[in-house]
């Protein structure tokens, strides 16, 4: 058997067995490239545009009242993309971090939501903690093998880049546009797939920080980057310095630059530091310049150097695997990118059933009702939840969770449906239908129960952000609205619409 061969063998079953994880992994990842944007518009009170009345002073004594033994409070002050504070704090048992998001206008938090960070935690760990993340590493090896073996046993991939034949029979069709996305798609998702299992290094092989650190991974990342870190005394706490008066001493000393998360160390202890991070994506590596100050008196104790050669290396990785620089246009990119992986993964499953539908494989059934549950479920059931958030009652306990039930239900209920009618042959005509409606119809709901936030309102006060998550619904709904009339098209009409057409293209 020759090198083309083996490796043909396996790209077919390396792809296909993590096609469906991969799917869900490249979607929520070029949904999470706007996450900030979807944050927003998932909560109405940031639709419009309010001027903020809170301090930095009354936001940590906000916190310091929930919790008046929380280990740190961390505050996010306001930014272009995300114009609200963000803040919370970690409990003194060192738990899971408490979060929010608190109202611009009047400092109260806003009504839960599990935002734009659902796509982004889906993306990395499947909102599945750290079982999650090995799941999504096996499934990143995977894809590496599947693009490596795909580029050994594609000869023609210049030629392929200019390849599509819709018109062609289905597996070949389907073939040209698993190449064709591939190709286009080639060096993106190599440094994705790369790169993502880079920056989580640290989590999948441990034994050298455990070893080193005793297990103590803060002060491992304390030390690559350089940062202050100060025990307490465990002794009450003084007067506090003024948080906004160390703010504007950490700008001096920048020379501008926004300001990115602010921590309160042991609050409560006379010991207390508060470290101030800068916030720059002028670049791909965001040197947070971290200045950290003695919280009582306000006197500066340390001043971050810049990152070693190691950190630097993996900031970079990071933020290139991420997209946190270049703006709006590198996002767009992101997401066109990550869209054109879900688009090949689609179509080379589209060939794994195609050259088997006719021998009547073992497997066929499984992976047809796959293909309905995973592809068809999964937008579907994230519509659902943009629909569950604008229709949730806004005082309702635990409401973030309701949206992330919402999410699994309807899930669910496609994955059941797509099962029981995975030999029908309407699967994808249906799928694309409801699509269609959901997509087209969640603008009109925006619109009705937010009116300030409706697409002629956005359009109207130049609210490209938010308008825009409105455009792209409607696009996509008619999008897949065309499809699914393309697909209900009796196949007679089709063959006379490919001829005719060929017909006039030889003329």
């Amino acid at each position: 058997m020759s090198l083309r061969q083996s490796m043909a063998g396996l790209h077919t079953w390396g792809g296909l067995l993590p096609s469906w994880l991969l799917f869900v992994i490249f979607f929520a990842g070029s949904i999470a490239c706007f996450d900030k944007e979807l944050e927003r518009w998932m909560r109405p009170a940031l639709h419009e545009p309010s001027s903020h009345t809170q301090t930095l002073d009354q936001v940590r004594e906000a916190m310091l009242a929930k919790a008046p033994d929380a280990h740190a409070i961390w505050i996010r002050p306001p930014s272009e993309r995300e114009p609200f504070y963000l803040a919370g704090y970690e409990p003194a048992d060192e738990s899971e971090f408490v979060r929010f998001a608190l109202d611009p206008a009047t400092g109260e938090p806003m009504p839960e939501t599990v935002g734009g960070l659902f796509f982004f935690t889906l993306h990395y760990d499947l909102n599945a903690g750290m079982i999650g993340m090995y799941i999504v590493a096996i499934a990143a090896m995977f894809m590496l093998v599947a693009l490596v073996s795909g580029i050994i046993i594609h000869r023609r991939l210049f030629k392929d880049f200019f390849t599509l034949r819709p018109d062609a029979n289905g597996q070949r069709a389907w073939l040209d546009a698993h190449n064709l996305f591939g190709v286009v798609g080639l060096p993106f998702h190599l440094v994705i797939a790369y790169t993502g299992l880079a920056i989580f290094v640290t989590f999948y092989m441990p034994a050298g920080i455990q070893l080193a650190y005793k297990g103590d991974a803060e002060a491992f990342f304390n030390d690559t980057m350089g940062a202050y870190h100060r025990e307490g005394v465990k002794r009450p706490a003084p007067a506090t310095a003024s948080l906004d008066s160390l703010l504007a001493d950490a700008h001096r000393r920048w020379g501008g630059s926004e300001t990115g998360w602010i921590s309160v160390h042991h609050p409560g202890d006379a010991a207390a530091v508060v470290d101030i991070r800068r916030y720059d994506r002028s670049g791909i590596v965001d040197f947070q310049w971290t200045m950290s100050y003695d919280a009582a008196s306000g006197e500066l104790l340390h001043e971050q150097k810049p990152y070693s050669a190691g950190y630097n290396s993996y900031a970079w990785l990071t933020n290139l695997h991420m997209a946190q620089f270049g703006g709006q246009i590198v996002r767009a990119l992101y997401l066109l990118l990550g869209l054109m992986g879900c688009a090949m993964l689609v179509a080379g499953l589209q060939v794994w059933l195609r050259k088997r539908e006719a021998r009547s494989s073992r497997g066929i059934g499984l992976v047809r009702a796959l293909n309905g549950a995973v592809i068809g479920g999964l937008p579907i059931a994230s519509l659902g939840l943009l629909y569950g958030n604008r229709l949730l009652s806004a005082g309702m306990a635990e409401r973030a969770s309701a949206e992330s039930w919402v999410f699994v239900g309807v899930w669910l209920l496609v994955a059941v449906w797509a099962i029981l009618r995975r030999n029908s042959g309407k699967v994808a005509r249906d799928v694309l239908a409801t699509v269609a409606v959901l997509a087209v119809g969640l603008p009109l709901l925006n619109a009705m129960v937010t009116p300030q936030g409706s697409l002629l309102a956005t359009l109207g006060r130049g609210d490209w952000d938010m308008a825009g998550i409105d455009l792209v619904l409607l696009a996509s709904g008619a999008l897949c609205g065309l499809l699914a009339w393309r697909r209900s098209l009796p196949q007679a009409e089709k063959t006379v619409r490919v001829r005719r057409r060929l017909l006039e293209e030889s003329a």
